[in-house]
């Protein structure tokens, strides 16, 4: 599948890219390119991610493709991008290597105190800043 431009996506399920600029600057949409995550790439994800941000593009599965091109659930699908692009922000205003150094650090120390994979996934500081973020963005597109 070609890749589709995050204001695409965006748009479809009812989110003004604009709300999106306003809250992170560092991200443009229109040049941020969603793209389906090869196999090989999937095979490293954990169970229930849905997608993944790396500094150049954001993969999701193909899933989450296919509801985009059929009209299914683009709100929803919006939303996502609008984390993700989150994540894209964080890797802009950290860089790469802190941005994986904090994320991973963050997770290490949740499960040091004790909790459970995805609880400490949920903890990561940079997982609640991409929630609040995409759901504000949503919010306020609506």
């Amino acid at each position: 599948m070609k890749p589709v431009p995050a204001t695409d996506m965006l748009i479809a399920g009812g989110i003004d890219p604009a709300r999106v600029h306003h809250h992170l600057r560092r991200v443009d949409p229109d040049r941020a390119m969603v793209r389906v995550a090869p196999a090989w790439f999937r095979r490293f994800w954990g169970k229930g991610i849905a997608a993944l941000c790396m500094p150049w593009s954001i993969y999701v599965q193909p899933d989450i493709m296919e509801r985009y091109w059929t009209g299914d659930r683009v709100n929803t699908i919006a939303t996502l991008i609008a984390h993700e692009l989150t994540h894209l922000e964080q890797y802009r205003r950290l860089g790469p290597i802190r941005h994986a150094v904090r994320y991973s650090a963050d997770y290490l120390l949740g499960r040091r105190r004790g909790l459970r994979h995805w609880d400490a996934y949920r903890a990561i500081g940079l997982e609640r800043e991409a929630r609040y973020v995409a759901a504000v963005i949503t919010v306020e597109s609506q």
